[in-house]
C-alpha cells in the first residue's frame, strides 16, 4: 500500500562517520588497510578542535597515491556499521522519501556505502582520481565543509520543489550542527553533547531504524 501521501517528510540526510559507521571512521578504516596509522592522530586532533577538515584531508590525501578506487570501495564494504541501514532505506523508499549520505569525509567512501545500502546521493570531500587508470593521485580535488552540507541539501530541495522543512537530518557531531539548524527535524544518534543539545531528539541505539522511528510520522 502506498502511504506516501500522509508522510510530511521527503528527504532523510544521514552523516557517515559516527552515525552510520560505528567504532571507527572511513579514514581510519582505510588507513589501517593502506598501512598508515597517521590518520588516527589527525582525527584525534580534529575531535579536539586542533585541526580542520581541510587540514585532515590535505595531510592524508598523499597516502592514497596509486591506490585503486575499486580496491578502496571493496574495503569500505567491510566497515563496521550500525544495524538495519539497508532495511531503513528501503522502508523510506516505500514512503517516497529519498535518503542521502552527507559527510565531510571522502565522497568516494560515502558513495561506496550508499551503493551498498541504497542511498541515492552523497556529498563529501573529493579525492582526485586519474580516470584512465582508476588510481588516486594523492591530491584533494575538492574540500567539503560542514556548511556545505546545507548548500548541498538546499540545492536538491530547490530542484525537487520541496522545502527544507521537509528534510530530516541524522548525525552525531559538530559537522552536523549547521544542517540540524536548517532542516525540519534532526536526530542526534549516539551523539556528542553539542549534537544532542542542537537536535530535535536524541537516540541512543545501534540501529538506523531506531533513528527513523524517532521522527514523527516518518515511517507511519
Amino acid at each position: 500500500m502506498d502511504t506516501s501521501s500522509d508522510c510530511p517528510w521527503r528527504l532523510v540526510v544521514s552523516d557517515m562517520d559516527g552515525t552510520l559507521v560505528t567504532g571507527t571512521t572511513a579514514c581510519t578504516h582505510l588507513g589501517a588497510w593502506i598501512g598508515h596509522a597517521a590518520i588516527e592522530d589527525l582525527e584525534e586532533r580534529f575531535v579536539r578542535g586542533g585541526i580542520s577538515d581541510r587540514e585532515v584531508a590535505e595531510d592524508y590525501a598523499p597516502f592514497y597515491k596509486g591506490i585503486a578506487l575499486a580496491d578502496a570501495v571493496e574495503v569500505m564494504s567491510r566497515i563496521s556499521s550500525i544495524d538495519d541501514i539497508g532495511l531503513g532505506v528501503a522502508m523510506l523508499r516505500q514512503r517516497s522519501v529519498e535518503a542521502f549520505i552527507a559527510t565531510v569525509s571522502w565522497s568516494f567512501a560515502a558513495r561506496a556505502l550508499a551503493d551498498l545500502w541504497g542511498f541515492s546521493q552523497v556529498c563529501g570531500a573529493d579525492l582526485e582520481l586519474a580516470r584512465a587508470s582508476g588510481l588516486f593521485t594523492g591530491r584533494v580535488s575538492r574540500h567539503f565543509e560542514p556548511e556545505e552540507k546545507v548548500a548541498f541539501v538546499a540545492e536538491h530541495c530547490r530542484r525537487a520543489g520541496i522545502g527544507m522543512e521537509q528534510v530530516v537530518a541524522i548525525g552525531d557531531g559538530r559537522s552536523d550542527l549547521p544542517l540540524f539548524k536548517a532542516v525540519g527535524f534532526s536526530v542526534a544518534l549516539n551523539a556528542s553533547s553539542d549534537a544532542r543539545a542542537a537536535a530535535s531528539i536524541a537516540v541512543e541505539e545501534a540501529s538506523f531504524l531506531a533513528a527513523l522511528h524517532a521522527v514523527p510520522d516518518l515511517l507511519g
